[in-house]
């Protein structure tokens, strides 16, 4: 009997298995179904190019917007403040559209998008707690926006830790690149000082030293001719004369000359480099001698002989 019944059971679960792959063959055979989701596919694929197509056509209006401002050939700020200004316009029109692309698409196969949004209120609310660094980052970019605390193109120092020029200014980060060509991307809620060199007109301060035997009359009518040479020189680069501030300390083999240079934003570091090289010329040119280690061997004192030291006796 127990095997009659162990093979009853096998048959039954047998023809219960073959019934299940045959509906599912079946399914498959099922030719509304294909055409269904071929339809929804083809839904899905024009949905998908139309929003494409509406979102290259919204950025290069934006852009010819944008293109079209009047702003002044040589006014750098609103220029850096309309590339920045760009780019936040063309990445939010991105995203809007990105959203609404995919609660369409949920849409074409039989999602509810009414309680998918209610649903995501909910859950938002609930995320929330846990994303208050997200939250912090993008308040902290719309503030650093609107304030217009820095834009792309200036060079900027980040909480005194890191420095670069702003290629990207984003609502939730934003993206350095330093002088050695590494992009820095730092959150924009941990920014909690900014530092921006391209504001105002900076200032070069350059120390040179010369030898304390040199006459310091002298010294300092040199440094004004050779500031006014480069002057001269380079005039699109120095806003106001070279102005020498004096004797900025006494070193163990030199007397330090300051001078100071008002230039163009962030253009310090090259006038620094030009008057350098123009001092060193110029200090060449006039004798003035620029002080630098030097060693003196002295030969050692040869000890008496024993001869002489008798003699001496």
């Amino acid at each position: 009997m127990a095997s009659q019944n162990t093979e009853k059971d096998l048959s039954t679960v047998a023809d219960e298995t073959m019934d299940s792959v045959n509906q599912f063959v079946e399914y498959f055979k099922d030719t509304d179904m294909w055409i269904g989701l071929g339809i929804k596919l083809a839904g899905v694929a024009l949905i998908i190019l139309g929003l494409y197509i509406a979102t290259r056509i919204l950025t290069t209006m934006v852009e010819r917007v944008f293109t079209l401002r009047k702003i002044k050939e040589h006014d750098i700020v609103a220029q850096r403040q309309n590339e920045t200004l760009l780019k936040l316009a063309q990445n939010t029109i991105r995203y809007v559209i990105g959203l609404i692309m995919v609660l369409t698409v949920l849409g074409q196969f039989g999602v509810n998008i009414a309680g998918l949004i209610a649903s995501a209120g909910v859950a938002g609310l609930a995320i929330s707690f846990g994303a208050q660094s997200l939250v912090k980052d993008v308040i902290t970019g719309a503030f650093i926006i609107f304030e217009n605390q820095y834009k792309n193109g200036d060079y900027v120092s980040l909480n005194q830790q890191v420095e670069g020029v702003v290629i990207e200014v984003g609502i939730r980060t934003t993206k350095l690149k330093g002088l050695n060509g590494q992009v820095s991307i730092i959150p924009n809620g941990q920014i909690m000082q900014v530092t921006n060199y391209s504001l105002e007109n900076s200032v070069a301060v350059v120390d040179v030293g010369v030898a304390y035997e040199e006459d310091m009359e002298r010294v300092e009518s040199a440094i004004k001719e050779i500031a006014k040479e480069v002057e001269a020189k380079y005039h699109d680069l120095f806003i106001e004369p070279i102005t020498l501030a004096g004797v900025q300390s006494l070193g163990a083999s030199e007397v330090v000359y300051r001078l100071m240079a008002e230039v163009p934003p962030t253009q310090h570091f090259a006038a620094g480099r030009i008057l350098h090289k123009e001092l060193k010329a110029g200090f060449d040119q006039r004798g003035i001698e620029i002080p630098y280690p030097r060693t003196v061997m002295l030969p050692p004192n040869p000890a008496p002989k024993g001869g002489e030291a008798e003699n001496a006796q």
